[in-house]
C-alpha cells in the first residue's frame, strides 16, 4: 500500500502579538523553503491566543492564494498587518465604554450584544487584517472538508470547572474525552465540551470567526470573559489557561486517529511554535523584600504556570512517542528575546525590541536546524 507524504500537526503557543508575529514569520519562511508543501501537508492547527491568531491569518492568506485572489504569500505587508497594535483600542474601550460610558449594543446574525472591549478587540483585529478574517465558522467548512486548508481546533477554558470547550467548523465530540479502553480503565468524567454540538440550537456554525479568535485569546483582565447561552450559565477564558502550547489537543487528536495515520501516512510531524525558550532558567521567580516573601505563595504558581504546563506536556509527548512508534516526530521553533532584554510581555502590543527578537530568532542555530528538518520531511527524505 502506497502511503501519503508525511502529515504535519502545528501547535502554536499563546503570547499576544508576539506569538502572532512569530507564527506568521515562521509559516511564511516554511512556505518559501518547502515551495508550499508544508501547509498543503498540514492536517491540524491547535494552540492558544496570539499564536492561533497568526496561524488563522496565514491560513486565510493561503486560502486566498489557492483561490487565485492573491499571487504570493511573501509580502511584507502581511507581516506588518499582524504586528499592528491591538492593545490601545482595548484599553480605550475599557475606559470609554466599560467604566464610564453608556451601554451600547450592536447586532450580529439577528441577536444583540454589548459593545465592550471584546468587541473593540475584534473590530481592531478585523481592521488590521483588512477584513479577511471577518467570516463565520461555517465559511471554512468546505475548504477544510476538501483539505484545501488544515483544520483548526480552538479551545477555551470553562471557568466554572476547568473543562475545555472545543470550537471547530465541524462537531468534534470525539475530543471530549481521551480515548481509552473501557475494559481496562474505570469510567471517568469527560473533560471537554464540543461547542458545535452543545450549542447547535443557537446556530453554532454561524459563530463569527473573529469572536472565535477572541474567545481563544481572552486573557484575564485584558479582555472580558465570554458568557455562554447555557443553563446554568458559564463563561470561558483564554485557552492557554489549560493548554497554552496546543499539545493536549493535538495528542488527543493523534491518539484517536492513530490507526488511520499509521496506515496512510509515512510520518507524523508535530511542529511546535513557542513564544519562549524551552529552558528559561535565566528568569526565575525571586523576591527581595518582606512583602515579596509574604505574597510569594500566591504568585509563585502564577509565575510558573507555563513551566508547569511544559513539564506536564513533555511527559504527554514522550508517552505518545513511545505508543505511536518511530514515525512520530516532534520539532520546535522557539522565540528568544534579544540579549540582555527582559522576558517579553504577554500583551497585544508588539514593541520594537520584540520585533527585533523575532527576526533574530528565525536565524538562530536551533531554529535553522528545524527549518532544514521540515524541508527534508516535506520532500519525503
Amino acid at each position: 500500500m502506497n502511503k501519503n507524504p508525511c502529515c504535519f500537526f502545528l501547535d502554536v503557543s499563546g503570547g499576544g502579538n508576539r506569538s502572532a508575529a512569530f507564527t506568521m514569520n515562521v509559516l511564511t519562511k516554511l512556505d518559501t523553503l518547502t515551495q508550499g508543501k508544508f501547509f498543503s501537508q498540514c492536517g491540524l492547527i491547535t494552540g492558544a491566543s496570539g499564536g492561533m491568531i497568526g496561524a488563522a491569518y496565514f491560513r486565510e492568506l493561503y486560502l486566498e492564494k489557492e483561490y487565485g485572489q492573491i499571487s504570493s504569500l511573501q509580502q511584507k505587508q502581511y507581516i506588518d498587518n499582524i504586528c499592528k497594535d491591538l492593545l490601545n483600542p482595548v484599553f480605550s474601550s475599557l475606559v470609554a465604554r466599560d467604566m464610564i460610558g453608556p451601554i451600547s449594543q450592536f447586532e450580529y446574525s439577528g441577536n444583540s450584544y454589548i459593545r465592550d472591549r471584546g468587541y473593540s478587540f475584534e473590530q481592531k483585529l478585523n481592521a488590521n487584517t483588512k477584513g479577511l478574517l471577518n467570516k463565520r465558522l461555517a465559511d471554512y467548512s468546505l475548504a477544510e472538508h476538501k483539505a484545501v486548508i488544515p483544520s483548526m481546533i480552538f479551545n477555551t477554558a470553562i471557568t466554572r470547572d476547568g473543562r475545555k470547550m472545543f470550537i471547530a467548523t465541524h462537531p468534534v465530540r470525539f475530543m471530549m474525552q481521551a480515548k481509552s479502553n473501557s475494559s481496562n480503565l474505570s469510567n471517568y468524567d469527560i473533560d471537554g465540551l464540543d461547542f458545535q454540538s452543545f450549542f447547535a440550537n443557537q446556530d453554532s456554525k454561524n459563530l463569527s470567526f473573529l469572536t472565535t479568535l477572541r474567545m481563544n485569546a481572552t486573557f484575564p483582565f485584558v479582555l472580558p470573559n465570554v458568557e455562554m447561552p447555557a443553563n446554568p450559565e458559564f463563561d470561558v477564558m483564554d485557552g492557554g489557561f489549560r493548554d497554552n502550547f496546543g499539545h493536549e489537543t493535538c495528542l488527543r487528536f493523534i491518539s484517536y486517529f492513530k490507526d488511520w495515520l499509521q496506515q496512510n501516512t509515512s510520518k507524523v510531524i508535530i511542529v511546535e511554535l513557542r513564544d519562549r525558550p524551552n529552558e528559561d532558567w535565566s528568569r526565575p521567580y525571586e523576591v527581595n523584600s518582606i512583602m515579596g516573601l509574604i505574597t510569594k505563595p500566591m504568585f509563585l504558581l502564577q509565575n510558573n504556570w507555563f513551566n508547569l504546563q511544559d513539564y506536564y506536556e513533555k511527559d504527554q509527548v514522550n508517552y505518545m512517542l513511545s505508543a505511536y512508534g518511530p514515525n512520530l516526530v516532534k520539532t520546535t521553533f522557539s522565540y528568544e528575546a534579544v540579549s540582555n532584554a527582559t522576558s517579553a510581555s504577554l500583551s497585544f502590543h508588539l514593541t520594537a525590541i520584540e520585533k527585533k527578537g523575532i527576526a533574530n530568532s528565525l536565524n538562530n542555530e536551533a531554529n535553522k536546524k528545524t527549518f532544514r528538518m521540515i524541508k527534508a520531511f516535506s520532500s519525503g527524505n
